[in-house]
This record gives structure tokens, sequence and C-alpha cells, in this order.
């Protein structure tokens, strides 16, 4: 079981986890690899999502699309923690050849469980996402290998403009507006990685954990209380209900949070 402020990395993380992400992964065949918290040690069973790349030989067609994307919908709906999985399936080609947004043959993510179930997905067309960027960067530096050749043989480097440009363009995300007071301990631990990513430079690939870990020693006292809950928040092993998971289930001061959120858009 879960140990409060235990978190866990794919060589350590509990059974069910693991089978869940082996089923998973075994609904494409290709190679898996997995990264974000669970390839970083940093896995709460409370808050955390499984983010998984698979690579294919070749590219699907659309009824492969289809299958690959309803499968996943169907394994997310049994998975054993609250956090949905995230998934791109990229073929060999695609993985090895840099382009900023990316193409994939599939993707899968909370966003997309009720186009994907309702037959409201195209899946004749390929995709591209930006957040790949993202994504291959933490798993070329960090991810942990399934099946296949290592990450860094499989994927292509991103230049690291490219990964500014995919980790900024999702900070404006949860900057924006009042986002940050619907979902303060995910917006709080993003800012503070995207800061320490500036200013440690290229090569820099943090979790949300170890950049809100970095932003104590470094961002303005004004904001250490800030700081210090949403990390708090995100370790509690206290199971949430869904409608509790942006906020913990805890009440935010939010004036601390936009302050925050000012002070961060004046650094980007």
């Amino acid at each position: 079981m879960h140990v409060s402020g235990r978190g866990q990395s794919w060589a350590d993380c509990d059974a069910d986890v693991r089978d869940y992400v082996l089923r998973a992964a075994g609904l494409v065949d290709g190679w898996a690899y997995v990264h974000g918290s669970l390839a970083m040690g940093c896995f709460y069973r409370a808050k955390s999502d499984v983010d998984l790349l698979v690579v294919v030989p070749a590219p699907l067609t659309a009824a492969e699309r289809e299958r690959v994307a309803r499968g996943f919908a169907g394994t997310a709906a049994t998975r054993p923690v609250l956090g949905d999985l995230e998934v791109s399936v990229l073929t060999a080609e695609q993985a090895a050849t840099h382009q900023h947004p990316r193409p994939y043959e599939v993707h899968y993510s909370a966003m997309w469980t009720a186009a994907i179930l309702e037959g409201r997905v195209d899946y004749t067309e390929t995709g591209a996402d930006p957040d790949l960027a993202a994504h291959i960067t933490v798993t070329r530096k960090r991810g942990v290998a399934l099946s296949g050749p290592p990450p860094e043989e499989v994927f292509a480097p991103v230049p690291h403009d490219d990964y500014l440009s995919a980790v900024l363009e999702d900070l404006q995300d949860v900057m924006a507006g009042d986002a940050l007071l619907k979902s303060p301990y995910y917006g709080v631990l993003n800012a503070c990685r995207v800061l320490a990513t500036l200013e440690l430079g290229p090569g820099t690939v943090l979790s949300k954990e170890e950049g809100a870990v970095w932003a104590r020693e470094h961002l303005p006292e004004a904001h250490h209380a800030v700081v210090e809950q949403a990390l708090s928040c995100y370790r509690s092993a206290t199971p949430v209900s869904a409608a509790q998971r942006e906020t913990d289930g805890h009440d935010w001061d939010g004036t601390a949070l936009l302050s925050f959120r000012d002070w961060v858009l004046t650094q980007v």
C-alpha cells in the first residue's frame, strides 16, 4: 500500500499500478516508455497520472487507431488510482524525426475520453501535439523503457527552444485568468518547475516535485507558503474525490495565489 510521503517510481511502485501500466502498454504491439512522475520517483497515488509513450513500427490504419484509443479508454476506466492515463502512440519514423509540433498516431487522456467513447474522433487524420516536445524530452532524459531500446536511441533530440515553447505554452494555460484558483497545486508546482528550468538552462528536466523543492530556496519569501501548501497537497496520501482532486479538498488563499500568478508572469 502507499505510504504517506513516499513518491513511487516504476522500480518500486505498487503491484496494482504496475499491472495497470503493463495492461495499457500491452494494447499496442510496440515499444513502451514510462515518463512523468512514475519515471522520476514522485508518483503519488492520490494525485498522479500515468504517462506513457508507445512506438509502433508502421502507421496504423483508421480502424487500428480507433481500436487502440477505445482500448486505452476502457483500460483507464479500470484504473486503481484517481489520476488518468495519458498516452501517445507514434510510429518509429515520427519518434526518430523531430518536428514541432510532433505528429502522432493515437492520443488518449482524460480530455479525450468522452469523444472517443462517443465516436467523435476522426481517425483518418494524423494529429500533431506540441506537448510531445516536453514528453519526449523527459522520456529521453529520465524515461523508463518497458520494452524496446533505450529511449535516447528511439526518440530524436528536441531542441531546447522547442522544449521551452511547450512548457511555456502549458504554463500560460494554467496561469491564465482564474485558472490557478481552480487548479492551484498543479499550477503552482508547474510554475515552479518552469522557473527552475529557465534559471538552470538547457539540459534541465525536473519533476514538479523537484521544481517545488528548488523554488523553496529561490523564490521570494512572500510565495513560500503557497509553494509549501502545493507541495504538501501533492505529496498527501489522503484519498480525495474526483471533484476535490484539483484543490486536494483544501481551502486556498486566493489573494496569495493571484499574487503568485502575477509574479510568475513577470518572470516568464
